[in-house]
Formats: structure tokens, C-alpha cells, sequence
């Protein structure tokens, strides 16, 4: 039995222990290479390199993660085919089916870490647009027409010399057949003019334009970045902005902290708006993280940071999970 002396301190300390208790924030993030790690660099689908491991998700509270479908372009002479797209979906369901800690690609509630499929580099259906539909079906739920070097869709910020072209006709024909299967179109990894072309599309068609993982230029230019206009174009369409932690696009000149993501955060937030800014950490695709948030267990100290700097817990929410969950989902939820 207690003391009478000693009861009020116990109450107070217990008092004092639930003032402090940290508030969770559920993730779900844009843009995890984990299919690239098992299709080419034989990891297993749960385990990665580490960087977005099922415990490393599970201690950072990631609710959801999209699994990009990712060939690189020297898998054969002329470049990723649909069958190597065909591929890479059939090992990561393979994987997918062995275990409970990824659930299946859809919105359906699951005790597992939810899952969705997008394209990072979808020239292979330049000849078949219409298999789109299939792909959809199956989860695919945001298209990135391109990756570090132009195809048949769109021309690529990393193109070492600018080509004559943003958009192909069968780029903004994917686009809009995108569009009117209610998927996001990816501009990350778009040159300058093909980000002009998806939005000059997405004007006709009232489609969602995303950028997975990418951030600000006017914090850190680079070519890979977007301009404060390219921030609010996309924003206006509904779409969202993942935040990208490989350091060479966090801060140009030295090495990136968790402050400049902080940084990239608050200024996204400031231009496009809180219900506009997402994750999309970048985890298992060769990244240099920024110091501070080099696997997903590191979620909380984002959040504890960005709190810190100002955010109150709705932006962080919405900035999480929520508005991810809107372009995925069509809800919060």
C-alpha cells in the first residue's frame, strides 16, 4: 500500500509521463524500391537492403507503402519490354503471397502494411496502352512514364542532352487513358517540358498529377527537383509531393541532415499547400538518406522535428499519410 506522503508524487510523475507521451503518426510512403531489390538485386521483398525492412517499418509505424515496378534500361539491348514489367509484378507477388506483413495491392483494410503498385518507367506501354486497364486492376495506382533517360513516352530530367520533346503522342495518350482509370500520372524523373505537357493534359482531362519523390529546387537545384510554379501546378490538379531523402536532392554542397528535410517539408508545405506534400522517402533505390532518417524506423524523428519546427499534428498527418492516401485511395482513410 502506499504512503500517503509518497501517493501524490506517483499521481504527479504518471501525470507528468502522459503529458509527454509522443503522439504516432501512421506512414504511408509514395516511393519504396523494394521490387528493384528483389527482381535485380536479389534481396528478399521483406527485408530489403534495410532500408525499408519489415521491422525497420513496423518501429516507424508505415502503414502503407507503393512499390514501384522499376526495370532498368540495360536488362536487354533495346531497353525495358512488357515482359520484363510482367516480370517484376509476378516476383513481387510471389512474394506478397508467402507472407502477412505485406498485404496484397489494394485499399481494403489489412493488419498487415498495405500495398500498391506504380510504374517508374512505363515506355514498354507505349505499344500497348491498353493493357493499362489489366495493370490497374492488378494495383498499379500512380504511372511514371519515365526514369533517368527519355523513351517512348516522355523525355527524362537526367537525358544527358535535351531532346526535341516533352511528351510523345503515345505519352499524352497514356496519360489521358490514365487519367479516365482515375490513376495518378508521376512527373518524378520528367524533364521540365514533359512536367508542362502531363499538366497541360491534365487541364482537359481533370486527372491527378503527382510527383512521388521529388522536392524543391528553389532549396536544392537540380534538375530532379521541381520549381515553386511546378509545386502549385500539381497541387492544383489534387495532387500531392513526396518528399525525396536522397541527399543529393535534399541540399546541394554538403552533406544532408534532417533539418533540410525539415527544411524541403516547410517550404513545400508553404507552396503547395499542407493537403499537397507527401512521403516518398526514396528507401531501397540506391539513396544516400539524409543524416538522421537512413531507414524507415526513423519516421518518429521526422515527425518529432517537424513538430518542433512548427507544423502542428493535422499538417504532420496529412503530410504522413493522409493526403497519400487521397490520391491512392480516393480518401483519408
Amino acid at each position: 500500500m502506499l504512503k500517503p506522503a509518497t501517493a501524490p508524487l506517483l499521481l504527479w510523475a504518471v501525470l507528468a509521463t502522459g503529458a509527454q507521451a509522443e503522439t504516432r503518426f501512421d506512414v504511408v510512403d509514395l516511393h519504396v524500391d523494394l521490387p528493384y531489390q528483389v527482381g535485380y538485386r536479389g534481396k528478399a521483398l521483406r527485408s530489403g537492403t534495410g532500408q525499408a525492412d519489415v521491422e525497420s517499418l513496423r518501429a516507424g509505424n508505415v502503414r502503407g507503402v507503393v512499390l514501384p515496378l522499376f526495370v532498368p534500361r540495360n536488362v536487354s539491348p533495346t531497353g525495358p519490354r512488357l515482359m520484363d514489367l510482367e516480370a517484376s509484378y509476378l516476383r513481387v507477388l510471389a512474394e506478397l503471397q508467402q507472407g502477412r506483413e505485406l498485404a496484397l495491392p489494394g485499399c481494403g483494410e489489412t493488419k498487415g502494411v498495405r500495398t500498391w503498385l506504380s510504374f517508374e518507367g512505363a515506355g514498354p506501354l507505349a505499344d500497348a496502352p491498353e493493357s493499362l486497364e489489366a495493370w490497374v486492376a492488378r494495383g498499379v495506382r500512380v504511372v511514371g512514364l519515365v526514369h533517368t533517360e527519355h523513351n517512348a513516352l516522355a523525355s527524362s530530367s537526367g537525358d544527358a542532352r535535351a531532346v526535341s520533346y516533352g511528351l510523345t503522342e503515345a505519352g499524352k495518350g497514356l496519360v489521358r487513358r490514365a487519367h479516365s482509370l482515375g490513376v495518378a500520372v508521376d512527373v518524378s524523373h520528367a524533364s521540365d517540358r514533359a512536367v508542362a505537357d502531363v499538366l497541360a493534359v491534365a487541364r482537359d482531362t481533370s486527372g491527378v498529377v503527382v510527383a512521388t519523390h521529388s522536392n524543391a529546387r528553389a532549396l536544392c537545384d537540380h534538375p530532379r527537383n521541381l520549381t515553386d510554379s511546378q509545386l502549385r501546378a500539381i497541387a492544383a490538379t489534387g495532387g500531392v509531393v513526396g518528399i525525396n531523402f536522397h541527399a543529393p536532392f535534399v541540399v546541394r554542397g554538403r552533406a544532408a541532415e534532417l533539418a533540410d528535410v525539415v527544411r524541403q517539408a516547410q517550404h513545400l508545405v508553404r507552396v503547395a499547400g499542407e493537403d499537397h506534400v507527401a512521403i516518398g522517402a526514396d528507401f531501397e533505390g540506391g539513396i544516400r538518406p539524409a543524416r538522421g532518417l537512413s531507414d524507415a524506423s526513423h519516421f518518429p524523428d521526422l515527425a518529432r522535428a517537424l513538430s518542433r519546427a512548427g507544423l502542428s499534428d493535422r499538417q504532420v498527418r496529412r503530410l504522413f499519410s493522409e493526403n497519400a492516401l487521397r490520391v491512392l485511395c480516393g480518401s483519408g482513410n
